[in-house]
Order: C-alpha cells, then structure tokens, then sequence
C-alpha cells in the first residue's frame, strides 16, 4: 500500500470510527475485536458492525484471514466474500505469539464489549490469552466462542467446518433425492446460520454486561446446532413415529405439491400448495377440475403419499411445460396461488423487486474507488438503523488510526505490531 493511499484510507477510517460512536445506531458505542477466520464468527462480527458497533478485525501479520482469497479472480482486484463479509471492520495486524502483540491484544481487550474468536479449543490457552484470563482484564467482556462441535461432548477437540457440520447436523442427508444423495448446500450455510445466532447470542447478552465492570460470560456455540434447530420439525417427526426422513428432493414431506416445475421456456417456477384451497384453485387454473376429488389427490394426506406425490408432480410439470414462466405466473396471482420464479444472480441483479426494496446497495469502496453493488441489512428499523457502511478493507488497514487513537502507542510501536516475529 503506497503512502497517499494509506494516508487516504487513514482519514476513511478516522471518520468512520467517529460515525459509528456517535451514530444512532443500536450497538453504537460498542466495541467488537473479531479474532475470528473464514465465516461463522466473521459473519457474526459483520451482523454487529451492521448494527453500529466498531468492529476492530485482528489478523496475523504473516497470514491474512484465508476469507482474502475466496472468490477472486484476474478478471477483478475485489476480493468478493472479504468485500461482503468484512464489511464495517477496521482491520489491524496482531501477533498474538509475541509478547509485544499479546499485550496489544490485552490492551484491546481493556477497551471492548465483545471478543469473538473460533480458534482450534485449547489455542487461546496456549497463547496465554485463556477466556478466564481475559475476564479477569474485563470482567464485563463478552467472548463469543464459534467451533465445529462445541466446546463439551466427545467431539469438542475436532476441528470443525461447515460442510462437516452439515453432515453432523443431518441437512446434508436430507437436502438431496433418492438420486443424488446426501447433497451438501453451495453456501456456507452452516457458518452463516451460526453468525446469525451468535450475532443473536451477543446481542442478548450486551444487555446485561457493562464494560470493564460486570456481566462478562462466554458463548459456546457450534457449527452444527443452529442448522440442526431448523430441522426440529423433521427430528420431532421421528421422535414420534419412528420413521426416519429420507431426502426427498425440492419437496416437502409435509405438503403436496411442492416442487419446482420448468415451463416452456426453460425457465423455472417454485409452486406451493400448502392449504386445501391453493390445491383447489391450482386445479382449476390447470382446467382440470376433476383432479380435486380424485381419490388420489383429495386431501393432502392423500396427497403426500409417494405414488399419489409423484403422480401429481408428472400433471403439473406436463401442464406447466405448455406455459411461458410469465404466463404461468400471471395465472397463479390471479388466483392466489403461492409461486414464483426461480431466480440467478442475473436475474436478481435486474430485478425492480429487489430495486425498489433496496435488497441491494451500493458502497463506495475507499481502496479503490469502485461502487460495489452487495446485499443489504434483511430487515428494516426505524431511521436505517443497521446499514453495510463500507466494504471489507485491505489486510492492516486500520493500524495506525486504531493503534495511535484508542490505545495511544507511537509509531515505532505501530510498526512493530505489523510484522511477524517467528
């Protein structure tokens, strides 16, 4: 990074810190030191700073965060899950080996609400930086521990990553077809839940903590629990009947039809007819009146059924691959019936759906003067209280505005904290 541009982001920094203290914001006020890596725990961190606390983002001099390289390309400078998932942070450079680093760290802590960390069990010890030492620093400090299994049971000590904990959490066995297998999502689902639920977990907890003083706990939380929460129903299912739930494709073992469907210009519509009367109406729209009495169809406990389901789904693709997506959609707003189109990144990038919501931002990128174009806050407050202000920064950026105007240190010792000692 050359000089103008490190004097530029400095001033990008310095105001930004301002805004975030004094904004009305609901975690304004509110320190975060993310020591975290990839997903889970950044993402957590990246919920809080959307909600305005200062989120402080610890790397190693020597080792970025492997978040960096995810995604990027020639055909882009941007690094687009850092860009997204390191929004709001000021990142520092920390070696947490050295004595030097690991009394920075603990001058941090002094001056923080929340630290969130998802180091292998038993490292934070090793570096002398325990959870009770750091309560002992600041008894009102709220840790926020992010691994693959937990931090008790006979799996605490294994590593843990997402596509693991969505195995172990029994979506993965689910989330396919009897053709397919066991089919793992094509995101980090298991860590982005996990975010939101520690994100959830810290902002509980704040409310009864007080910097420096009282309130001080940690949260344990796994990479599997969460995406197993959202299986309850399915767990419950078999807790009482004994069966086991076998994947069962785009459907839904509780209701029928439920499935996507391709029309005749190889687009694809999401229909579900979860109530007796968008059956009915998806019945009638199809001219096929005689399908809801049929013995077959006529309830959806009858509908459920393997043979009836499959049967089913054989009517409606027939029907809906002599239909254009939007004629097919038409029809079923007419009625009322719950559809709608299958979306790509494309499609959704010209939505006015998504345009008009404000889905989508724009932030300006302070590196390299781009506006990039990245989801918003997924929900509304009063007076845009949670916003993305800024993007992911460069690996450092934030050292000598976060080092020299919140812990006081000079230069000299600024530098020292942005290289690696082996």
């Amino acid at each position: 990074m050359d000089q103008n541009t490190r004097q530029q982001l400095n001033q990008f920094i310095a105001a930004q810190r301002q805004s975030s203290q004094h904004g009305g914001q609901p975690l304004a006020g509110k320190r975060v030191l993310d020591l975290s890596t990839v997903v889970a725990a950044p993402y957590a961190a990246a919920l809080l700073g959307d909600a305005g606390a200062e989120v402080i983002k610890i790397e190693n001099p020597n080792s970025p965060d492997p978040l960096r390289s995810w995604g990027t390309s020639d055909k882009t400078k941007i690094e687009p899950y850092h860009a997204y998932i390191g929004r709001n942070k000021f990142p520092v450079t920390l070696d947490l080996k050295s004595t030097e680093g690991k009394q920075a760290f603990e001058d941090l802590v002094r001056n923080a609400d929340v630290v969130i960390e998802n180091m292998r069990m038993g490292a934070m010890d090793r570096l002398g930086l325990c959870h009770e030492h750091l309560l002992e620093i600041n008894p009102g400090l709220i840790i926020g521990k992010v691994s693959g299994y937990g931090m008790t049971g006979p799996q605490s000590q294994q590593p843990g990553f997402g596509t693991l904990a969505e195995a172990f959490s029994g979506f993965s066995y689910l989330n396919g077809s009897h053709n397919s297998g066991p089919t793992s999502p094509p995101t980090a689902l298991a860590d982005l839940t996990t975010g939101i639920h520690l994100a959830y977990a810290v902002s509980l907890a704040l409310h009864q903590s007080v910097r420096g003083l009282s309130g001080g706990q940690v949260i344990d939380i796994s990479l599997y629990e969460p995406l197993f929460g959202y299986l309850g129903g399915e767990f419950l299912s078999y807790q009482l009947t004994g069966e086991v739930p076998q994947p069962i494709g785009n459907e839904l073992r509780a209701a029928a039809p439920r499935n996507n469907y391709q029309t005749s210009d190889a687009s694809w519509v999401a229909l579900s007819c979860s109530s007796q009367k968008t059956w009915e109406h998806l019945a009638n729209v199809m001219h096929m009146p005689e399908l809801i009495d049929d013995p077959r169809f006529i309830t959806n406990g009858e509908r459920i059924k393997v043979a009836n389901r499959a049967a089913l789904n054989d009517i409606i693709q027939a029907w809906m691959s002599q239909q254009t997506c939007a004629e097919a959609l038409q029809l079923f707003a007419d009625k009322g019936i719950t559809a709608g189109p299958i979306m790509s990144m494309d499609s959704i990038a010209t939505d006015p759906h998504y345009a008009e919501r404000g889905s989508i931002v724009s932030v300006d990128d302070p590196t390299t003067g781009d506006t990039l174009k990245m989801p918003g806050v997924p929900f509304r407050m009063n007076k845009e209280a949670n916003r993305v202000r800024f993007p992911g920064l460069p690996h450092g950026a934030a050292n000598d505005v976060i080092y020299k105007d919140l812990l006081g240190y000079d230069q000299a010792h600024i530098e020292r904290l942005s290289v690696y000692s082996e």
